[in-house]
């Protein structure tokens, strides 16, 4: 049988990573028009638009499961309430790029929208014409859920997947994204072995789903192998609004930064929430005068490559297998076609992957 072609082959055909190809396929206008060609033609020559659609000899598995619910359903990824620059992030790219693989297994091309303005719905928009929704919302609050958007009510009368958690205030449809509790108790449990004693945890967005998941995990361990945590949990200045930006400039997190530093007795290792907020934080002690790694260690998670391979020392963080997320995505939104009769909404969590750095120094 053909080997079915996805957007990994085209991605090693083209010399590039897998979301660059995903990115250009779709026209961002951050990937350049040469490389953008480039990869339309490794696309083409591996005939990566015609995909392959499941045939009927191959329809089932051997337990008598359809293999082709998803075929010519109408499926669509929506982010809400975001600024696009968010859903540029590498992690969240890689989960596109995982759901694009498996969509292609059933013949199915990604289609996504963008609705950073919850009060300006674009027009082709039509939810009476889907059969399933992915989403990607702002996990800060309850922001969403108190947005009163129409789009969101439609939304609720489809079989729905949310990406990296479903927000506060959202209880339908089934979620898929990495154990975050976990990604905080491996952080607590590296640092208590590497001889801190006294350590921070550091997030500039106060009830962010995520990062609050990540928190409960690290305060859980940490207290349970003798550490003495301390919280610099503190939105900057100008708070954060929808549409959500990423946290990745130094200003988002001077303050805790200094907070840290000014603290007596001072933590000697930050459990950052995310990457991001680790990079504002690196940019934050350089320009102070502080030596990551070895006067200050920081551990964070979701191994955003694109943001940390640039850092020095190399950070110590947690491969979420966002790739995965987006697999395990279509998995569910599959089992949720298939299924007819009503089911308990699911919450899926894949096991994160210790990256070793050496911006955690041993005591």
């Amino acid at each position: 049988m053909k080997e079915t072609v996805t957007i990994r082959t085209v991605a090693e055909a083209a010399n590039c990573a897998v979301s660059t190809v995903s990115r250009a396929l779709r026209d961002d206008p951050a990937i350049s028009e040469a490389s953008k060609q480039r990869i339309r033609e490794a696309a083409e020559a591996l005939n990566y638009r015609r995909l392959r659609r499941p045939s009927v000899k191959d329809s089932t598995n051997g337990n008598g499961h359809s293999r082709n619910t998803l075929a010519d359903k109408r499926l669509i990824v929506v982010t809400m309430g975001l600024d696009r620059s968010l859903t540029s992030l590498p992690v969240v790219n890689a989960t596109l790029c995982g759901l694009e693989d498996a969509l292609s297994g059933f013949g199915l091309r990604l289609q996504m929208t963008h609705v950073p303005d919850l009060e300006e719905i674009p027009d082709h928009l039509d939810s009476n014409e889907l059969d399933g929704v992915f989403l990607i919302g702002p996990l800060q609050g309850r922001m969403l859920a108190d947005s009163n958007c129409r789009l969101l009510r439609e939304f609720r009368e489809l079989p729905t997947v949310w990406l990296h958690g479903r927000p506060d205030g959202c209880d339908w449809g089934d979620s898929v994204g990495a154990d975050d509790v976990l990604v905080g108790k491996m952080a607590a449990d590296f640092l208590a072995d590497h001889g801190h004693q006294c350590v921070a945890f550091v997030s500039p967005k106060p009830y962010q789903l995520l990062m609050l998941n990540r928190e409960t995990g690290f305060l859980a361990q940490a207290h349970r192998r003798g550490l003495h945590v301390q919280r610099f949990v503190e939105p900057p200045t100008g708070g954060w609004t929808m549409p959500i930006k990423p946290p990745l400039t130094i200003e988002t997190v001077q303050h805790l930064v200094d907070a840290v530093l000014a603290t007596n007795p001072r933590p000697t290792a930050v459990f950052a929430a995310c990457d991001g907020v680790a990079t504002g934080i690196y940019g934050a002690l350089t320009a102070r005068g502080v030596q990551v790694g070895s006067e200050m260690s920081i551990i964070a998670g979701n191994n955003d490559w694109a943001l940390i391979s640039g850092l020095h020392p190399a950070l110590t963080t947690f491969d979420i297998q966002a790739h995965e997320i987006g697999r395990l995505a279509v998995r569910q939104m599959e089992s949720l076609l298939r299924t007819k009769e009503q089911l308990p909404n699911a919450c899926l969590s894949i096991e994160p992957r210790f990256v070793r750095g050496e911006s955690v120094g041993h005591l």
